[in-house]
C-alpha cells in the first residue's frame, strides 16, 4: 500500500457569475443601444413655449393706456371750484354799498312829496286868510298863529314823510342786499355740490374704464391661457418623441435585471507530486465532476 512521502493533495474552488449566453446577448444590445443614444445630437425644441397676449388683451392695455389722464380735466375744474368757493368770504353789512340797492327814483318821489305838502300848505293858508278876512281880523294875530300851526303841522308832515321815504329806501335796500347775499350763499353751496358731482363722475368713469378693461382682459387671459396649453401639448410630445428611445432602454434594461440567474463554481485538485493513491486520485476526479454536475444545475 505505502510507497514513501509525497505531498498532500490540493483542491482549489473557483466561483464566478458568468452571464447565460441569451442574456449576455441582450446586454449587448443595450448596450449598443445605449451608445447609440448618447452619441445622438443635442436636437433643440423649435417651437414656441411661452404664449403671447391675446388681442383683448392688447385691447385693454390700450384703452386703459388711452385712458390715463382723461380724467385729470374734471378733477381740475373740481378742484378749481372747491377753491374759490373755500375762499368765498360774504360781505358784512357794516361793508356793504347800500347806494346802489337804492331806488335811484326816491329822491324825485321826495321831491314830489314835498311839492304836494308844500301846495297844500299854500292852500291853508289861503283858507286862513279868507277866513280872517270874512271875520275882519286880516292880518291879525289870530290869523297869524293860525297860519303859523299850519306851518309848523306841514313842516312836520314833510319831515316825517322824507323819513319814511328814506327809511323805506334804506329797508329795500337793506332787504335786497341780504337777498343777494343767500343767493351767493346758496350759489356757493350748488357751485360745492356741482364740484363733488364733477369728482364723483370722473371717479365713476375711471371705475367704467377699468371695469371694461377688465373684462377684456378676462377673455384675453382666457384665450391666452387656451393657447398656453396648446403650446404645452405640443412641447410634451416633443419630448415624448425625443425620448421615446430613452424609455424603451429602461424597459429592456428594467426586464433583464429583473431575471435570476446564478453563479457557477469550478472546484480542482492537484495530485501528490511523488508517488500517491490511486483510489484517492480516482475519488477527487470524481468529486470534481460531480461539484460541476450540481453547478451546471444551479444554472438550468
Amino acid at each position: 500500500m505505502g510507497g514513501g512521502s509525497k505531498a498532500p493533495a490540493t483542491t482549489t474552488t473557483i466561483q464566478k457569475t458568468e452571464l447565460p449566453a441569451w442574456l449576455e446577448g441582450i446586454t449587448k444590445e443595450n448596450l449598443s443601444i445605449a451608445d447609440t443614444i448618447s452619441k445622438r445630437p443635442y436636437e433643440a425644441y423649435g417651437g414656441q413655449t411661452i404664449a403671447g397676449f391675446a388681442p383683448e388683451q392688447e385691447q385693454a392695455f390700450d384703452y386703459m393706456r388711452g385712458g390715463v389722464g382723461l380724467t385729470d380735466p374734471l378733477y381740475a375744474r373740481a378742484t378749481g371750484v372747491t377753491s374759490d368757493v373755500a375762499g368765498y368770504q360774504p360781505t358784512s353789512f357794516l361793508n356793504a354799498n347800500l347806494q346802489g340797492y337804492m331806488n335811484p327814483f326816491t329822491q324825485n318821489i321826495e321831491d314830489r312829496a314835498i311839492e304836494a305838502a308844500n301846495r297844500s300848505l299854500r292852500m291853508s293858508t289861503n283858507r286862513i286868510g279868507d277866513q280872517a278876512r270874512a271875520a275882519g281880523a286880516f292880518g291879525g294875530s289870530r290869523q297869524g298863529i293860525a297860519e303859523g300851526v299850519a306851518a309848523s303841522e306841514a313842516a312836520t308832515g314833510i319831515g316825517d314823510l322824507s323819513a319814511r321815504l328814506r327809511a323805506d329806501a334804506f329797508n329795500q335796500a337793506a332787504s335786497q342786499f341780504g337777498a343777494d347775499q343767500a343767493r351767493a350763499a346758496q350759489a356757493a353751496q350748488l357751485r360745492m355740490g356741482a364740484a363733488n358731482q364733477l369728482g364723483s363722475l370722473a371717479q365713476q368713469q375711471q371705475a367704467a374704464r377699468i371695469q371694461d378693461a377688465s373684462l377684456l382682459e378676462q377673455i384675453g387671459m382666457q384665450r391666452q391661457a387656451m393657447q398656453q396649453a396648446q403650446l404645452d401639448d405640443a412641447y410634451n410630445r416633443y419630448l415624448e418623441r425625443r425620448n421615446y428611445p430613452i424609455e424603451m432602454l429602461n424597459l429592456r434594461l428594467g426586464a433583464t435585471s429583473a431575471t435570476p440567474y446564478g453563479g457557477t463554481s469550478t472546484t480542482q485538485s492537484t495530485a501528490p507530486r511523488q508517488g500517491g493513491n490511486a483510489l484517492m486520485t480516482g475519488l477527487g476526479a470524481a468529486g470534481t465532476v460531480a461539484s460541476i454536475g450540481a453547478s451546471l444545475a444551479t444554472i438550468f
